[in-house]
């Protein structure tokens, strides 16, 4: 069995595949969104180390987000499986450009 013949074997999971992807990109969004809103926390009003400790928590959720698009894109492009490509870019794509957007401001 030639790998091109696997690999068309994997194209039916394909749809499957996509919802999977799609709720556990919600629920990932989910985390990191509740782990930058905890570290933007304060009591009272925040001075300078908490302001840069803050910054330095946006932009590490960011990385990480980040890392997670880089590895879906290249698994999903390598297996060929376009449909969750497609939602990955979707969930992944706008809510990293966002977070980074957010990130950037608290510099």
């Amino acid at each position: 069995m030639s790998t091109m013949t696997k690999i068309g074997a994997l194209r039916p999971a394909d749809r499957p595949c996509a919802i999977v992807v799609g709720v556990l990109g919600v629920v990932t969004w989910v985390v990191l969104a509740y782990s930058m809103m905890m570290s933007s926390w304060s009591f009272g009003a925040p001075d300078q180390y908490e302001l840069a400790q803050a910054a330095r928590d946006a932009a590490d959720v960011a990385r990480t987000a980040c890392g997670i698009l880089a590895v879906g894109v290249v698994l999903t492009g390598l297996l060929r499986l376009w449909r969750t490509l497609t939602v990955h870019l979707v969930v992944f794509g706008t809510g990293t450009a966002v977070l980074w957007l957010e990130a950037a401001s608290r510099r």
